[in-house]
């Protein structure tokens, strides 16, 4: 079988060769049209020097996607040694007490175009690229037998899979479960499913900072905005919040807090729901302002294009918080878009915060935690950024 190569000019070669970006786009590939259909090419520069192996896309903007930059190829057993990594890593950092965490996250893990969380026994993939989708069922396998999981169930779908030539895909891999599926979160047991909420079935990348909030909520009042299901909510109460509003515009979402909180047998008398818009709250005026505000947004940007409506957006909901919280109360607040930078996004805050004549202070900086590293080489792999912000 003759090898396929994908040859850079010697000048992108040498970017690749140095800083190790696990992306090469379609302009930087001399001869695309000779490689078809190829699903693993080796990659090299004109003058024909070794630098790696990729996952090739013929009419993707993202031609290349590395998967390694060893001389040898990656095998069954190359694979098996790097999950095997992941998996030891997220362990050590997060010790036994906590069940549920992202085990691979993308590229950041040399697993481009695979995500794939861990709740306790129960595997939750997504399948990104056209690589990692023609070995998707070996990959199952390999994950489920070094995770000792009796199940791998997939959620694929969103923009990235279309501009690969890819539909949406949803159902089991491998093995059974049922659903609702239960992990444990330090002393929370939390349940998901996959078949039903967004994302992978819970933000994971939120532990950090649910337990923050957990350790300084005692006799608090906490407004809980897109609460989901109650990750933030239940953290408060547990930490002994004198009273918990939770809001979301999914009324799924708001029963499934519910159960959550008769799961870990949390008073429900503490803890109050609204199926609302968080626009339709926060203009309204409050009857008695809170301790603390949690303010996790959607993703309000997935292209750049998008990036100065969401800047606006950022900037009127800080403006329109203001008036939930007490002199001297806390908002957490946070974005997911990646097209958004922290400073942008502080900048937001801040000019919100002006708006409605309140002065904050940074306090504290929050990220998507241990089990979501961001790869130096891949600044594109950060996108939640967040902040405790204390209001005078």
């Amino acid at each position: 079988m003759v090898e396929a190569v994908a040859v850079l000019p010697n000048r992108r070669a040498d970017i690749l060769r140095h800083y190790r970006h696990p992306w090469v786009f379609s302009q930087g590939v001399t001869n695309k049209q000779e490689l078809d259909d190829v699903s693993v090419v080796r990659v090299a520069s004109e003058k024909d020097e070794h630098l790696g192996w990729a996952f090739f896309h013929p009419t993707n903007a993202i031609c290349l996607r590395m998967i390694s930059f060893e001389r040898d190829p990656m095998t069954e057993n190359a694979w098996r040694e790097r999950i095997q990594r992941t998996l030891h890593m997220r362990r050590t950092l997060l010790g036994d007490r906590v069940e549920g965490f992202r085990l691979i996250h993308g590229e950041n893990d040399l697993f481009p175009g695979l995500k794939v969380d861990l709740y306790r026994d129960l595997l939750v993939m997504q399948v990104m690229s056209t690589g990692m989708e023609r070995q998707r069922e070996q990959m199952a396998t390999w994950l489920a037998e070094i995770c000792d999981a009796r199940a791998v169930y997939e959620r694929s779908e969103g923009h990235a899979r279309k501009q690969e030539g890819l539909a949406p895909f949803q159902g089991f891999v491998l093995g059974e479960a049922d659903f609702p599926a239960a992990f444990r979160e330090y002393d929370l047991t939390f349940t998901v499913n996959p078949t039903a909420a967004h994302k992978t079935a819970f933000y994971l990348d939120h532990r950090n900072q649910r337990d923050w909030l957990r350790q300084r909520s005692a006799g608090k009042r906490v407004l809980d905005v897109c609460s989901f299901t109650g990750g933030f909510t239940l953290a408060a109460l547990q930490g002994g919040a004198a009273m918990v509003h939770s809001v979301d515009q999914s009324q799924e979402y708001l029963d499934v807090l519910a159960e959550h909180l008769a799961l870990n047998k949390l008073d429900p008398a503490r803890q109050k729901s609204t199926c609302t818009d968080m626009f339709d709250l926060l203009k309204n005026k409050p009857d008695e302002a809170y301790d603390f505000v949690v303010l996790d947004m959607p993703s309000l940007a997935r292209s750049a294009r998008a990036k100065p409506s969401a800047l606006r957006t950022y900037r009127k909901l800080h403006q329109l918080v203001c008036a939930w919280l007490k002199p001297g109360g806390i908002l957490l607040t946070f974005s997911c878009s990646k097209v958004v930078d922290r400073s942008d996004f502080r900048q937001s805050i801040f000019l919100g915060l002006r708006d409605c004549n309140r002065e904050g202070l940074l306090i504290e900086t929050f990220d998507s935690g241990a089990d979501h590293p961001i790869h130096l080489q891949f600044p594109e792999g950060e996108y939640l950024k967040g902040y405790a912000i204390y209001l005078k």
